[in-house]
This record gives C-alpha cells, structure tokens and sequence, in this order.
C-alpha cells in the first residue's frame, strides 16, 4: 500500500510539471525554436547539371532526356523539381536519384536553349546552351542525272527529305553551285569541277546537319563525241527511232537535228543514246548531242530528213504454230514510234520498234495458211507483206474401233519426232471424244509422228494405232 500511495504521488508531480511547460513549449514552437527542416537545409548543395543525355531534339519535342548532375532532391524528400528548355516547362519529371532526372522535352522552336532545373526546395541551377533544337537530317534518295563532266557544270536535281531554304551541296568535298531549294524533297543544283570517278554527294542544312548519298554521282572523263546515228535517214514527218554512237554521254543529254530538239531521248550508256527524229525539212543536218553540263558535239550531215519509203521487206521467221506466240523480226523502212502490227487481221500480242527499219512482234493464234503482215505507222499509213508469215497446224481423224470388249469414251493423242517416239501426250489429261483433233502447235518444215490410244471408263488405254508420219510446209 506504502508503494502504491508513493508512485501517485510522482505520477501527479509528472503530470503538473509537464502542464506547467507545456505552454513554454508552444510558444517556443511558434517562435521558430523548434522549426522542422524543410527540403532546402537538407541538401548538401545548389544543384548542378553536368549533362544532358540527349542534348538535341527536334522542335516538335516529346522526347525523354535523362539530366544528370547533383543535388536535386535531399534524400529525405522526393519532390519533384521543375525543369524547363529555354523557358517551357518539361513534363513527365521522374526523379532517378539525387544526381539524375528524366523529363519529356516540350515543343520549342529551332536552335540552342537554356535547361533549368528548380528543386523541390526552391534552388536552382541552369545549362546555358544546353539543349538544341534541330530538324531532321537531311536524307538523299537519288540525283538525277547520275553522272557527268569532270568540267563540272552539270546541272542535277536532288531528291530526298528534310531539305531546307539556304542547305549547300557538295560532291566529293567540292561545293557545288547554283543551289536551289525548290521543295523540302527536291534541291537543284550544278556540279563543280572534279576528278573522274564516283564521289559522295552531301546537303548540309543551315542547322548544320546533313545527308549523304554514298557513290551518289559520277564525273566522267574525255571529251564529248558522236560517231555515228543509225539509221541515217527517216521521213520528213519525224517519229525514226535512231541509235546516237559516241562517246562520254551523260545521263540527261539532249539531241537536236539541225536546230530541232529529238522528240524524245533514253540514256542508254555512255557511248549510247536512243532518240527520235522531230519533223524537219528535207535534206542533211547535224546531229549535236549537248550534255547536262553545257558541252556539245556535233556530227555534221549525219541524218537526212527525205521522203522516205515506207515498206515491210521481210519476216523472220517466216511460219509458227496456229496458237501464236512466235517472236518474228519485220524488217523494212519507214517505220514510226507507236507502230502496230497484224497478221491476217489479227494484232500481234505485242509490238516492239527497235528503229526505222526493224520491228520485233510476237504473233496471235490464227487459224492455218499464210496471212498477210501489215505494219501501221503512228501517222496512219500502212504497208502490207503479202504471204509474209504461214501459221501452221496438222489436222488428225481416225476411225472409232468397229468392236471392242470395253465401253470406249474417249482417245489420247500422243506426238513425237521420231517414228521410235519418245511420245509425250497432246491433249491433257481429259481425253477427246472425237474421232478427230488438230495440232496447233508445229512449225514449219518439221515432219511429226502420232499415235491414238482408245481410252475406256477405267482410263485404261488400248495398244497405239500408229505411229503416222506428218510434215508441215515451211
């Protein structure tokens, strides 16, 4: 009981000396005896940005860059600081640790800013030129012409993307000239003078970044010259296809006759181009192939503009099979670009000029004999070979067996080209049901040997009836 009475006692004491300070403490903590430190006394530091790891963007933003330095949070404290690019506030904050933060850059225009990192605590710190803001490189798909003088002077045609107003352009480490910004995908510009061979093109946009289009031109070597244009000579009218021979053609090269630009001109290499006569009066010109870069050669007198004769001379081969398909040479004069070409009044399956005087044209299916060829120039006018090709075929009957053990339904036709065979099947897997089937499918002046096997309802065939020799005509 003594111990009892004497622990209220101390327990009463406690209880109104703690009273008795109480209101000593609150005003203490009111005065700032007692304030709790807040997230700036916990650093050990202003914060410092040593990087910026990407330290370029382009001016849409959105991309997440990881800032590293020091002292941007305490580690007691984990609020977010704020972080802006020249003035714009980053999103997405993530504090890493307290010498690492991530953020997503913000929208900004193009060039150097300013990074800010503010913390939690209300310090701060800044990169001055920091971050960049740049477009896209620029990226190169093709340069037209591909190749030209090592005068230099040619002018080409940049295609790509990202390309902007005031980008230069250089070929092999030489600047080129007269460069002219026609589109974000399409540049202009002229060579400079350089050695012969294959050299990298390059744009540097004025940001400073650039594309590259490795081996993207060649400069060629040697002087300029044409040789000879065959054929020689076409119609008034214009529309011969003529080969240009030469030598140090360039991809973009033009031709004229006389003073009359060709209708049309194909690069074909560098001592070759294809090309087509414009209209011009009759008589001898000069044949002047000019390159991108302004050179020129000339062949005097080398075509002559004429009445020319129009005319289909000869077909080579001169017979085919019934179901087409044979590719003939037309040879003749006169013939025009978008000529057309029938057999016995059916069109070839297609048609090719390979210049004034020759033709290539594959043949359609055409019932058996000999047709006339007809050529039709682009103008109209038409020249016909009489007889000039025979389409052949051999016509095969039988008779049906006059008595059989079996149900006939049908026959299979069998060819070869000796009487000893092999023989290889004409008509599929299906047999006929006539007693009679023509081959369409033998040239000329070839004999063939067949044979016919009765098929019955099982598909079993009967012994061969032949073999029976045919030879076509040429």
């Amino acid at each position: 009981m003594k111990s009892r009475s004497s622990d209220r006692k101390f327990l009463v004491g406690l209880v109104a000396l703690v009273a008795a300070l109480f209101p000593l403490l609150m005003t203490g903590c009111g005065g700032g005896a007692f304030t709790s430190l807040d997230a700036a006394s916990q650093q050990s530091g202003p914060p410092t940005i040593t990087s910026i790891v990407p330290n370029s963007a382009s001016p849409s933003g959105g991309m997440i860059v990881v800032i590293n330095g020091a002292n941007f949070t305490s580690g007691t404290q984990q609020t977010s600081p704020s972080v802006s690019f020249g003035g714009a506030a980053a999103t997405d904050i993530k504090i890493l640790s307290s010498q690492q933060l991530r953020a997503k850059v913000p929208p900004h225009s193009k060039g150097k800013v300013t990074v800010q990192v503010t913390t939690g605590g209300g310090m701060s710190t800044s990169a001055p030129n920091g971050f960049t803001y740049t477009s896209s490189s620029p990226i190169i798909s093709s340069v037209s012409p591909g190749s030209g003088s090592t005068d230099g002077g040619t002018v080409v045609t940049i295609a790509g993307s990202n390309f902007e107003s005031g980008a230069t352009v250089s070929f092999g480490g030489s600047p080129a000239s007269n460069v002219s910004f026609v589109s974000s995908a399409q540049l202009q510009a002229s060579t400079p003078a350089h050695a012969a061979g294959s050299v990298d093109v390059a744009v540097t946009n004025p940001d400073g970044t650039n594309g590259v289009l490795t081996g993207g031109f060649t400069f060629t070597s040697g002087s300029l010259t044409v040789s000879s244009v065959s054929p020689n000579s076409g119609g008034t009218a214009g529309g011969t296809v003529v080969t240009v021979n030469g030598s140090n053609f360039a991809s973009g090269a033009t031709v004229t006759f006389g003073s009359v630009t060709a209708a049309s001109v194909s690069f074909v290499s560098s001592t070759q181009l294809k090309a087509t006569t414009p209209p011009h009066a009759s008589g001898a010109v000069s044949v002047t192939v000019t390159d991108p870069g302004g050179a020129s050669a000339v062949l005097t007198g080398g075509f002559t503009f004429g009445t020319s004769t129009f005319s289909v001379n000869s077909v080579s081969p001169v017979s085919g099979p019934a179901d087409g398909g044979t590719k003939v040479t037309i040879s003749g004069s006169g013939f025009q670009t978008g000529v057309s070409v029938s057999f016995g009044g059916l069109g070839a399956t297609s048609v090719s000029l390979t210049n004034s005087s020759s033709i290539e044209a594959v043949t359609p299916a055409h019932n058996s004999g000999s047709v006339t060829v007809t050529v039709t120039n682009s103008s109209g006018s038409s020249a016909t070979l009489a007889s000039g090709f025979a389409f052949h075929s051999i016509g095969l009957d039988w008779n049906a067996p006059s008595s059989s053990p079996v149900t006939v339904t049908g026959y299979n036709i069998y060819r070869g080209n000796a009487a000893a065979g092999p023989f290889s099947r004409l008509n599929g897997s299906t047999p006929v049901t006539a007693t009679s089937y023509d081959d369409t499918t033998v040239d000329g002046s070839t004999t063939y040997y067949y044979e016919v096997k009765s098929v019955d309802s099982n598909g079993v065939e009967s012994p061969p009836d032949g073999p029976v020799p045919a030879t076509t005509s040429p």
